[in-house]
Formats: C-alpha cells, sequence, structure tokens
C-alpha cells in the first residue's frame, strides 16, 4: 500500500534539529516516498523559549523544498504546521500568528516533558480547547502521567483530545519493550494519527511501510487501523472533525 500520510517530520532543511541542509532533505523525501508515504505534514519545533524561525521565513523554506521535491517525489503533496512546546502563552502566539497550527486548520500539535504531571496535561489541552484548537499529543507514548493510563487517555478523549504515535515505536516484537502495548493502543482505538517524526536521513529517518509491514493482518486490515491511515488525516487536513 501507498498514500501514507506522515503527520510529524522535521524535514525543513536549517531551521530546527531534524534536516541540516536541503540535501539531506530530499534524501529523507525519497526515503519517505520509498516507505509509501506521499503526503508529509511538516512540523518544525516552536518554542516560546528558543529562537524560532519567523512564520515568513518559515514558509519560503517550505516553499522552497515543494519547488525541488518536483523534480524528486513529484507525487508527494506538503502541508505546513509547528510541533508546539506545551507552554504558558501558546494560545498568544497561535492567535497571532507567530506559531502554527496544522496546515491552517484548528488542529494543533502539542508535545509536553515527558515528566510533566496529567495535572499540567490536562489543564493545558483542556486550555487549547476553550480558545477554539483541536489539539493533538504528539508521540503520546512518551509521557510517563499517560504510559498504561488508559483511563486517563480515555478522559483527555472525551474532551476533544486526539493522539499520534511514532511509528518506531511499532518496531521491534518481542525484542522492544512496550510494542505490544503500543500495537493493543492502535488496536483498541486510541491512537488518531501515526507520524515517523523523522529528523535525519541517516538516523530517526522517515519510517512508515517498515513499521506497519510486522502488523498482525487483523489489526493492519482493521477499521481503526483505516482511520488512522487515511481517514482521520484527511479530514484533519480539511480541518473536519473526527
Amino acid at each position: 500500500m501507498t498514500g501514507y500520510y506522515d503527520m510529524h517530520t522535521h524535514i525543513l532543511p536549517g531551521v530546527d534539529d531534524g534536516a541540516r541542509d536541503l540535501q539531506e532533505t530530499m534524501e529523507m523525501l525519497y526515503q519517505a516516498y520509498l516507505e509509501g508515504i506521499r503526503h508529509i505534514v511538516v512540523t518544525p519545533h516552536f518554542a516560546l523559549d528558543s529562537r524560532n524561525m519567523p512564520v515568513r521565513e518559515l514558509m519560503d523554506k517550505f516553499e522552497e523544498v515543494k519547488r525541488v521535491a518536483l523534480h524528486t517525489v513529484p507525487a508527494m503533496d506538503f502541508s505546513l504546521g509547528n510541533e508546539l512546546m506545551n507552554s504558558t502563552g501558546m494560545v498568544n502566539a497561535l492567535n497571532e500568528g507567530r506559531a502554527l497550527t496544522l496546515g491552517g486548520t484548528s488542529y494543533i500539535l502539542v508535545e509536553f516533558l515527558p515528566k510533566d504531571s496529567y495535572r499540567k496535561i490536562y489543564a493545558s489541552l483542556h486550555n487549547y480547547i476553550m480558545n477554539g484548537y483541536i489539539p493533538i499529543v504528539a508521540h503520546v507514548e512518551r509521557y510517563d502521567a499517560l504510559i498504561r493510563r488508559t483511563d486517563r487517555m480515555d478522559e483527555l478523549i472525551n474532551i476533544g483530545v486526539l493522539f499520534q504515535m511514532n511509528t518506531n515505536s511499532l518496531v521491534g516484537g518481542k525484542r522492544r519493550r512496550n510494542v505490544s502495548y503500543h500495537r493493543m493502543l492502535l488496536e483498541e482505538g486510541y491512537i488518531h494519527l501515526l507520524g515517523s517524526d523523522c529528523h535525519r536521513s541517516d538516523s530517526r529517518s522517515p519510517l512508515m511501510r517498515g513499521a506497519l509491514q510486522d502488523l498482525p493482518g487483523e489489526l493492519l486490515n482493521s477499521g481503526a487501523m483505516q482511520a488512522v491511515l487515511a481517514e482521520n488525516p484527511k479530514k484533519i487536513l480539511a480541518d473536519k472533525y473526527i
């Protein structure tokens, strides 16, 4: 299968800790193409306590990548957003246009610190929702407050939160701790999106087909998985509710 969406990437050259230059960006795009990915959501880091590239410059780099990609991976589509490091004041940054939603929609990709308390996570996500944004928690499998706490995930889903998982968290079978749990989260519908969270061509590279090929056929062909791989990304980028 091809036509996958990668909803979390760091491919823009020289913007954050992702691709170092345009050559590496092109290498990553080709890797993504071989992984069956046909739509990349570009999500460079944005943190209020860091030096962030101004949106105009970010958009210029984004357009440059799209132009060059026409000669390398012409079938690839792109959307632009940010991966937001949660902090007080982020709503203002979004309202002022200094931080980006996903593809200009109401959806935002938000990350937390691994040790953040559940109280902080809940309050922050609730605040985004109250201000008109739909938060997607980036790499949900990383947060101590949510690991093996599906009760908390249920509570967050019930107020409108969505969850993204990194594809490398599905790889390894018995050789990698927690893989079976991550697959259970997919099977039970706790995960709404997948992203490679790719940063480089030689490490943390684009991954999609390679992560899916070892999944049980029953899971891969399930309705929940089809929603994760196609239906949910389409709705999000069209600014429709899931």
